[in-house]
């Protein structure tokens, strides 16, 4: 497996059925629940990337117990609003996480169809830890 360095931010999943296990590695918390968005649009938005553009902001601020509940609860914020609002979040500038909170500007897309529906973050087998020189989070998502 890859780990987190100064540098490296990415992603990658291990599927089982009617779940997906989303594992993210990143140098710092911010770009960690940045890259846990834009895994959650590349999951529902699959190559689907020719959507129209959003051009309204949204301020997202989340706060949980702990910091793994903080990614599944910010997610599961992100999957909410998306299908309330008929968008697909796929830019994010998170300015602050802590333990228990996060805050963020995101922006998205509003695509004809998602490729892959996801209902839930869930906090099975959750996640989020200092990993080397950054950050390392896994969580399973309901498809």
């Amino acid at each position: 497996m890859q780990t987190a360095t100064d540098t490296t931010v990415g992603h990658r999943y291990q599927e089982h059925t009617g779940e997906l296990r989303l594992e993210l590695f990143a140098p710092t918390r911010e770009e960690l629940f940045g890259e846990a968005g834009r895994a959650l649009a590349e999951i529902m938005l699959g190559e689907r990337r020719s959507a129209s553009s959003s051009t309204l902001r949204r301020v997202i601020e989340v706060r949980a117990r702990d910091r793994a509940a903080l990614l599944v609860e910010w997610l599961n914020e992100l999957i909410s609003l998306s299908e309330i609002t008929k968008e697909v979040f796929t830019q994010f500038r998170v300015d602050h996480v802590d333990d228990t909170e996060v805050r963020a500007i995101v922006e998205g897309v509003s695509p004809e169809l998602l490729q892959t529906a996801v209902k839930a973050a869930t906090l099975h087998g959750v996640a989020v830890e200092p990993a080397g020189a950054g950050w390392r989070a896994s969580v399973v998502l309901d498809v």
